[in-house]
């Protein structure tokens, strides 16, 4: 009797055994069936979905709580759109694995890829890519979001790109000197700098420049007595108060020196003074911040998350003496959200920019190219705007060829003129 339940337990052992390991994939399935997680659950698994979210660019911060909370779930419901799931934001098994995945599919894919220019009758160009010859040749299509000019020692290319599942629009002004040419400043009361605010496409025009964008915006921080920082306009310092060391505030005073030689070097606060920079020959001094990027490398303190409201952006980054990168993010409008200072960090490290510094952004950013403006209005505080600035940085100067009602070299701009679309102008002019 004994020895018969001792033999019938065996064979049922090995009869569970089999059952069992025939079952386990479908009772893993089932477990993993089972991982639904939802807005308004919380712990250890929330935080984790939350984390493979920000490593993947869904989210702009790395302080995370263990709730799944709104913003977690409209991170969640970008994942699975770009990854071709339905966009239900409720973690599930499908969703679970291809989160996980090592091919998942990042935030930062298209916005990271390198722009490609589209292909466009170009004048005869040297090895290098100027205008072979004198005079300028210029290329407008607002239609297709590029615009270009050359001429023998400049080069301005700027091409408009978008991501609608961010969504997100920004321009990418690629600009190559070389000679004579330099970025120039202009002050709009050299007298008394820090006054007379305008709006930058009507100095852009009346200085001629090719290129024009607003800078670091220290003309308000003077107007309105706040700590200016280091700030140098053509070798004169205009302000040399700034804090003792780097802080999160916005802006923080962090640096761009421009040299004679084309450099541009970033500095952060506290680690220079006006007077040394003067002693190495800096031009001009852009204070605004905070430093994005640093001998190549991303900065840090950027990358904790301290900027990461979502806003219109605008900074200015070198490759290298000569050759430079403007990225003008849009943002307060329905087609463009605008971005924190992670992702336009990226952005530049993704193009192989060396040193840059986040300009003044929001309702101050201005992007003008011969004479208009590209970028859209934002819309602040239920208010569509641009502001006026006392200052702008400039590329080139060109004269403006006259429309109707205008004399020659001065081209009107209004801001009812700004976006006027569906205009292509391709003119190749020998001699200035």
């Amino acid at each position: 009797m004994q020895t018969r339940r001792l033999t019938y337990g065996k064979a049922g052992l090995i009869v569970v055994l089999t059952l069992l390991t025939a079952l386990l994939p479908g009772l893993a399935a089932a477990a993993q069936a089972e991982i639904v997680l939802k807005k308004g659950d919380k712990g250890e698994d929330v935080l984790l979905m939350k984390q493979r979210l920000f490593e993947l660019g869904y989210l702009s911060t790395s302080n995370l709580s263990d709730s799944f909370n709104s913003e977690a779930q409209k991170a969640l419901k970008r994942f699975q759109k770009a990854d071709g799931l339905e966009a239900s934001g409720v973690l599930d098994a499908e969703t679970h694995q291809r989160l996980y995945a090592q091919d998942a599919t990042g935030c930062f894919d298209t916005v990271l890829a390198a722009p490609a220019q589209p292909q466009i009758e170009w004048p005869e160009r040297d090895a290098d890519g100027y205008l072979a010859g004198e005079g300028e040749f210029w290329y407008e299509d607002d239609e297709g979001g590029f615009w270009a000019y050359l001429t023998r020692d400049l080069q301005i290319t700027i091409l408009k790109r978008a991501d609608e599942s961010i969504p997100l629009e920004w321009f990418e002004t690629d600009i190559r000197l070389r000679g004579q040419e330099k970025m120039l400043t202009v002050e709009n009361n050299p007298e008394r700098p820090g006054t007379h605010f305008r709006y930058p496409f009507d100095i852009a025009t009346d200085s001629g420049f090719v290129l024009g964008f607003s800078d670091d915006f220290y003309g308000h921080r003077m107007y309105q007595k706040e700590k200016v920082g280091i700030v140098i306009r053509e070798g004169e310092v205009l302000g040399d108060e700034t804090y003792s060391k780097r802080l999160h505030n916005l802006p923080n005073l962090d640096m761009l020196a421009q040299f004679a030689d084309g450099s541009l070097i970033a500095y952060r606060c506290g680690e220079i003074t006006a007077q040394k920079l003067t002693e190495l020959g800096a031009v001009n001094v852009y204070c605004f911040g905070p430093v994005l990027m640093k001998d190549g490398e991303m900065d840090p303190m950027v990358l904790e998350g301290w900027y990461e409201t979502k806003s219109p952006r605008q900074a200015l980054g070198m490759y290298e003496p000569g050759h430079y990168l403007l990225l003008s993010v849009l943002g307060r409008m329905e087609s463009s959200e605008g971005t924190g200072l992670i992702r336009l960090t990226r952005m530049l490290n993704a193009r192989g920019v060396r040193e840059a510094l986040n300009l003044d952004g929001g309702n101050t950013m201005a992007l003008v190219f011969r004479g208009r403006m590209l970028n859209q209005i934002a819309t602040w505080k239920n208010k569509k705007f641009v502001r006026t600035v006392s200052s702008l940085i400039g590329v080139g100067q060109t004269v403006y060829p006259p429309q109707e009602g205008e004399s020659p070299g001065r081209r009107k701009s209004s801001l009812r003129d700004l976006f006027r679309r569906n205009r292509i102008h391709r003119r190749l002019r020998r001699g200035r």
